[in-house]
């Protein structure tokens, strides 16, 4: 009898947390844009406060074709997938999460784009369930701390009524934020050891072979480098091709604000700076092969960014520069060939100079 009566309250436990589970009220985040900088931070906060967090999935053929024919024409190419992911999640969602993000820098921004999309989408898409979207922005209205923590409690409110709780997801939240970007950011000793070839990040390069492997600085924005779709599976073809790569989300901040401080002017589009830091860093050090840019077709800060890159490559050509332009109607074939091509072309170059070093 008492097996029996403990295995019923086993059972009342198990029907109690799955009734929980389908009450929880579901937060729809788009896999696109800001999602790859920030979803270690929204993700935490709303799964600690008791919401689904739903993610769009990859994206795919049939997002982009619903892309392409729902966004506006004038938009950049990645900014009009994420209207894809947005009518992916819209009849399966609670809320929609589409922050608009402005800036964490006193002077630096990011794309405007980024903090009008909320309200484009939504006047576009009247059916679409409500969108939460706050508003922060450091550079433009001195945000800070405060305003971050009224954010977190008008969010958190509408999941749960205990404000210790929302308290406790707002620490935890940026607590594992903080971790995932010491994670991702390598330092400037571990970035010298790499460049002098004493370890690799690509865990399938054999580190006893004598010959070191092709090193290319992979450099763009992270909604581009990590999304392997829009990107055209790049990153994987270099890692198939045993390429030891180094992004730019990698790089140190003070390498990247080092180079920054050289130019005449403040670069103040915020992921940009993170763009043009890395490839002046690799032409003036040298301690790479090639540098591969991706540029979003009719990205603003890309044209800006990618234009410089390309003068400063003109001035410094010991390691060349192949910028590729990626919209919805770049093929993979055509990519494909100019990778192989820009690969070649490394190839040759490091077999000239291992001549000149044993017949100079």
């Amino acid at each position: 009898m008492k097996e029996k009566h403990f295995s019923e309250k086993i059972s009342s436990i198990g029907k109690t947390e799955n009734k929980r589970k389908k009450t929880a009220l579901r937060v729809g985040f788009p896999r696109s844009l800001l999602y790859y900088k920030f979803h270690v931070l929204w993700t935490v906060f709303f799964e600690t406060l008791g919401a689904e967090v739903i993610v769009s999935p990859p994206t795919n053929k049939e997002i982009k074709d619903v892309s392409v024919k729902s966004a506006p024409d004038e938009d950049c190419y990645s900014t009009k997938l994420y209207f894809g992911h947005v009518l992916y999640l819209k009849d399966k969602v609670d809320y929609l999460f589409i922050p608009r993000f402005s800036s964490d820098h006193k002077t630096d921004i990011s794309c405007p784009k980024f903090i009008g999309l909320a309200e484009v989408l939504r006047s576009m898409f009247p059916d679409l369930p409500p969108i939460l979207m706050p508003y922060y922005s450091k550079a433009k209205d001195g945000h800070g701390n405060i305003r971050l923590i009224r954010i977190a409690f008008s969010l958190g409110f509408k999941f749960t009524r205990n404000p210790f709780r929302i308290l406790h997801s707002f620490v935890k939240s940026f607590r594992r934020f903080k971790q995932y970007h010491d994670d991702l950011y390598i330092s400037e000793d571990e970035l010298r050891r790499w460049e002098r070839n004493e370890f690799v990040f690509n865990k399938t390069i054999s580190t006893t072979n004598k010959t070191n492997p092709f090193k290319i600085a992979l450099v763009g924005h992270s909604y581009v480098i990590n999304d392997s779709y829009s990107s055209l599976s790049i990153k994987e073809m270099l890692l198939a091709e045993k390429v030891e790569i180094i992004t730019s989300e990698q790089l140190p901040r003070s390498v990247i604000e080092h180079q920054m401080s050289k130019l005449d002017f403040n670069m103040y589009f915020r992921y940009e700076r993170e763009i043009l830091g890395t490839v002046m860093h690799f032409l003036e050090n040298e301690t790479v092969d090639g540098i591969l840019q991706l540029i979003v077709f009719s990205c603003g800060p890309d044209s800006i960014g990618g234009e410089m890159a390309s003068r400063f490559s003109r001035r410094k050509q010991n390691v060349p520069l192949l910028q590729l332009t990626l919209d919805e109607l770049t093929s993979e074939s055509g990519v494909t060939t100019r990778l192989e091509a820009f690969l070649d072309l490394i190839e040759r170059r490091k077999k000239l100079k291992e001549n000149e070093i044993i017949c100079p």
